[in-house]
């Protein structure tokens, strides 16, 4: 599938697709049925069966060709899963889009970003280096980096925050998010990204681009001394990171401790220039991006005019069991509660499809019970 989005009010006039549709689209695509696996499971127990009967080469043939046609079902399976998104932008938003892909790269050039995995208050502050609350960090580093979003493929780069359940892919209209296999979308403005100075007491090795105020130990007296007679108090470093808190009203709060503050704080400064660039021309983002779609075709492209097997993904003939399971698995990937936090229009768009694919699978199940009825099966 390949979607051209023209972005900027030098195609205001342009048809462009919803963001809402995109999304469905993509999200349809990659839980499509895999059935590449279930035919090499089922040629392999085959092949077994084959070889038990004494007939070995018989079943090394019908392995061999099992796995080619498999490899062959894998193959156009994993191509109708990728999605291509081909933008135009005009010379405002292109620009709004290279400040920001300037931003990830600084921010990128820091050695080492830790998520905030937990923060507790601490009661004790002498038996922990005088702090006032202990962080964990995620073990994982958090990766920015220029990569390919899963199952898209584009004609500009696409700089990433990733950090392991979460992935923020940065585009020239919105940002994809990429969480336990599913894409949703979140604007610009919506997005907010803040930068403080955090000091924090550490152990170990510290990335060359720290900056270390001093040391401390884990074990204080009132005075901030180390208390004596403690042979196992650790000495640690005082060091200032840049705490980069990126926050959305659909479920995102993250806390990233960023090693080099001047490499944060860049970031964070060029993006809230472009948020504010972007304020004033909003309404026109808004009225693109809420435009209600038009009655005839939902978001996903499904047309009234659209065969009710294709919606659900089935042959022309399939059995009454096979449209109910196709109808089950559908209707599982595009139930509106998985949209539950998620901008009024996605949830419009997944009732939508919910109507297609109940009036798909109507149609389907009467006309499979008329010929069980003409034909005599019970």
């Amino acid at each position: 599938m390949r979607f051209d989005i023209h972005v900027g009010k030098s195609y205001v006039n342009t048809p462009r697709p919803q963001i809402a549709e995109i999304i469905a689209d993509i999200n349809h695509r990659i839980h499509q049925p895999n059935y590449a696996k279930v035919g090499l499971v089922s040629t392999f127990a085959i092949a077994i069966v084959v070889v038990c009967l004494s007939y070995v080469w018989l079943g090394v043939f019908i392995l061999l060709l099992g796995g080619l046609g498999s490899g062959t079902l894998a193959y156009y399976r994993q191509r109708d899963r990728l999605t291509t998104l081909n933008y135009r932008c005009d010379n405002d938003i292109q620009l709004r889009f290279v400040t920001v892909q300037n931003a990830c790269q600084m921010l990128a050039q820091s050695e080492k970003i830790w998520m905030e995995a937990a923060c507790k208050p601490v009661t004790n502050k002498g038996r922990n280096a005088g702090a006032s609350q202990v962080i964990s960090l995620s073990k994982t580093p958090v990766k920015v980096a220029c990569v390919s979003p899963p199952f898209i493929q584009t004609n500009i780069k696409v700089w990433a925050i990733d950090t392991g359940f979460l992935r923020l892919f940065f585009l020239p209209d919105y940002i994809l998010l990429w969480r336990r296999q599913l894409y949703s979308a979140v604007s610009y403005s919506a997005l907010k990204i803040g930068c403080d100075r955090q000091q924090i007491n550490i152990a170990g090795d510290l990335p060359s681009d720290a900056r270390i105020l001093g040391q401390t130990w884990q074990h204080l007296t009132s005075d901030g001394k180390p208390q004596p007679g403690i042979r196992s108090n650790q000495k640690l470093f005082k060091v200032q990171y840049g705490l980069l808190r990126v926050m959305a009203t659909i479920g995102i709060n993250l806390r990233l401790y960023v090693s080099n503050v001047d490499q944060a704080e860049r970031f964070t400064q060029s993006f809230c220039s472009v948020q504010q660039w972007l304020s004033p021309r909003q309404p026109w983002e808004q009225r693109q991006a809420h435009t209600p779609p038009k009655s005839s075709v939902d978001t996903l492209g499904f047309s009234q005019n659209r065969p009710a097997h294709e919606i659900l993904g089935v042959k022309p003939n399939a059995s009454l069991a096979d449209i109910r399971s196709a109808y089950h698995h559908v209707a599982r990937m595009n139930h509106p509660d998985k949209l539950i936090g998620l901008a009024p229009e996605f949830r419009q768009l997944a009732e939508q499809r919910m109507k297609a694919i109940t009036a798909a699978y109507k149609t389907l199940s009467q006309q499979s019970r008329r010929e069980q009825t003409r034909s005599g099966r019970p």
